[in-house]
């Protein structure tokens, strides 16, 4: 398996007791943050979290969820058929209790803090799932989940497609050995890229895909000034497809980014926000996906 260097993930554990007819009775569940939730019933689930959502669906399970959040873009038919519990990290507690769900389902990095307080102080069980952006995180999220839906047996073939997958990757990137510079920007604020240093999923995919992160150095999103913006000589600029238009015209017209590497060869690289940032099951073929398009930009035909 690949390594990233980063610190370990917690490891959830699911406790099944069955009974003599062997119904499966409620579970303890031991989340990410080390809380025992008395799990009754997976059968009305608020997902929040895109990262859920797609492994959910990827176990056969789309029918055990009730709402999903605004980051749930895959696959496409959650945003339409189920209800909308908005951003992720802008829940509100009383829409979703107003659903009535019998499980919510959240990222660990789901806010704010104040509504995910108020929706483990409502009663409902809520199950925090660790969002460690790694390979190994992303197996044992799909087994914890597995576990809570009752899909164990789903779980482990998903987990073996996941890791068949990231061994192809770890051949292709055997054989190219070249490792770009690339600089993720979320987003430009007061007119400069708003850019991933270490400690984010953007750093974790470029390493994923063979890149070195140009932003490694910060910790973090942070505001790259023109200055800084040379100095951290960018081969290529990483973006989100849905501000991609948008931030490559802006980057385009910015001095600083037009003396870096990147800015001379007009070398932009992008992908889906979810599928690029969100380390669920499409993961390793989106690290692959990327390889290949980092290698195209940088050795152009």
């Amino acid at each position: 398996m690949l390594a990233l260097g980063m610190a370990s993930a917690c490891i959830p554990r699911v406790g099944l007791a069955q009974n003599a007819t062997n119904t499966v009775a409620p579970r303890i569940v031991t989340d990410c943050r080390g809380r025992r939730v008395t799990v009754h019933s997976a059968t009305r689930i608020a997902s929040i979290g895109g990262t859920i959502t797609e492994t959910l669906y990827a176990l056969g399970k789309s029918g055990a969820i009730l709402a999903v959040d605004q980051t749930s873009t895959y696959p496409e038919q959650a945003l339409k058929e189920k209800k909308d519990l908005g951003y992720m990290r802008a829940i509100s507690s009383e829409g979703v209790l107003s659903l009535r769900p019998d499980l919510v389902l959240t990222m660990n990095d789901a806010g704010p803090p104040a509504a995910m307080d108020q929706l483990v102080a409502s009663g409902v069980p809520v199950v925090f799932v660790d969002a460690t952006p790694s390979p190994e995180a992303i197996e044992k999220r799909t087994r914890f989940l597995a576990d809570i839906v009752g899909a164990q047996a789903e779980g482990e073939q998903l987990c073996g497609t996941i890791a068949g997958q990231f061994r192809q990757l770890e051949a292709w990137r055997a054989a190219h050995t070249v490792k770009p510079r690339v600089l993720f920007v979320m987003r430009m604020t007061n007119n400069r890229p708003m850019a991933a240093g270490k400690g984010t999923a953007a750093d974790a995919m470029i390493s994923l895909a063979g890149g070195v992160n140009a932003g490694a150095d910060m910790q973090g999103y942070k505001i790259v000034d023109q200055e800084n913006l040379v100095a951290l000589r960018p081969d290529i600029i990483l973006l989100m497809d849905q501000t991609a238009t948008t931030l490559r015209s802006a980057l385009q017209e910015d001095p600083g980014f037009k003396l870096t590497p990147a800015g001379r060869n007009n070398a932009f690289v992008s992908m889906e926000g979810e599928r690029l940032l969100g380390f669920g099951p499409r993961t390793p073929q989106a690290a692959l996906d990327l390889a290949r398009m980092m290698a195209a930009v940088s050795h152009p035909v």
